[in-house]
């Protein structure tokens, strides 16, 4: 039987049936019968926002994010906006990198041993959803407590920290676990990618070239000065006859332990940003109009992003962790030692069945 012959309720089953809204459009492009039923104002909408929440879901934790505003606190519920085609651009744009995330994640749990390597595979769809579901949240998180309102000298104070608790009260548990589990990864990325310590580099020099010494350069960066991130450190570059690739690292351990928690205080879409452009040499990144991609500019390029977004964010470690472990502990469920469960991170991701 032909596509064409179904009746048209059939046809648009199919249509609400579809996982993506890209595979939605390109079905319509394949003939004049599908592109009229999209074109039908009522039917449009419904359609595209069902593919929406298959490709990009929970569709609920995507418009938070996208509707979030300074002035309302992230705890109220509010109206779910009307659909609209504006509305389902801005999903999808925080959805991409939500899925960004969820194709990170296997490269990251599943790191270091060979035995780790062997076990990686995909995510399954249902855990794709809650790798998502933590990344809105915690990008909502971020919108509303990681900005200039919330300095490093108020973090403790009781009226901010029953705000920041307000929030997370509204999940259980296990979903606050999720949101563990997606920092450790972001925390991975950036002790991978973004910012390794010294030591890191070393070793991982030491890995790939054995014991070949290594060639100390310092850039002292004039244009640059501002607060933590420009500590005095090592730039190594590969031997001589490969000298063009420069690593440059973020300091011994304490100093970067204190840079990944500033970090840390990144939206997801921010981080995703700087990991395209460190480890993939993506584009520019888009505070930084006219900054090249070269391998050597990569760790001022992040210095000065960070630069741009004001001088709260020195050493102004983030407060997720503390948060969860207030909200656990008000509940009577292990508090510190919850948390340290829930940092095993991957369990709950990872967890079959649904």
């Amino acid at each position: 039987m032909l596509l064409q012959s179904l009746p048209n309720e059939t046809l648009l089953q199919i249509l609400h049936s579809i996982s993506s809204v890209q595979d939605v459009l390109s079905l319509t492009l394949t003939s004049h019968r599908f592109h009229n039923l999209l074109s039908r104002p009522a039917q449009r909408l419904p359609i595209l926002f069902d593919a929406a929440e298959r490709q990009c879901g929970p569709l609920s934790s995507a418009v938070a994010v996208v509707t979030h505003y300074p002035s309302q606190l992230p705890h109220i519920p509010r109206p779910s906006p009307p659909k609209s085609l504006s509305l389902l651009k801005q999903i999808l744009q925080v959805g991409q990198v939500a899925n960004a995330w969820a194709d990170l994640y296997p490269f990251t749990y599943w790191r270091g041993t060979e035995e780790d390597c062997a076990s990686r595979r995909l995510l399954r769809e249902h855990e794709r959803y809650r790798v998502r579901r933590a990344c809105y949240r915690i990008w909502l998180y971020d919108l509303a407590f990681h900005n200039a309102n919330f300095g490093r000298y108020t973090r403790l104070q009781p009226p901010v920290v029953r705000s920041r608790a307000a929030l997370l009260r509204a999940w259980p548990t296990r979903e606050l676990g999720e949101l563990l589990d997606f920092q450790s990864m972001m925390r991975a990325v950036l002790e991978l990618f973004v910012c390794p310590s010294d030591g890191a580099v070393i070793h991982r020099h030491k890995e790939r070239y054995g014991e070949i010494p290594l060639v100390n350069l310092f850039h002292p960066s004039g244009q640059l000065k501002s607060h933590r991130y420009d500590h005095s450190s090592t730039t190594y570059t590969r031997p001589a006859y490969h000298h063009h690739e420069i690593w440059e690292g973020w300091g011994g351990d304490v100093e970067w332990y204190y840079v990944v928690e500033d970090m840390l205080k990144l939206h997801p879409g921010q981080l995703m940003e700087l990991y395209d452009f460190v480890a993939n040499s993506k584009g520019k990144l888009g505070m930084m109009d006219g900054m090249t991609t070269t391998t050597s500019s990569h760790k001022a390029a992040v210095k000065a992003f960070v630069a741009r977004l004001g001088e709260w964010f020195d050493n102004n470690g983030e407060t997720l962790g503390e948060t969860v472990t207030f909200v656990i502990s008000e509940r009577g469920e292990g508090g510190e030692e919850e948390e340290e469960d829930a940092r095993g991170w991957g369990d709950l991701v990872l967890e079959c069945g649904d």
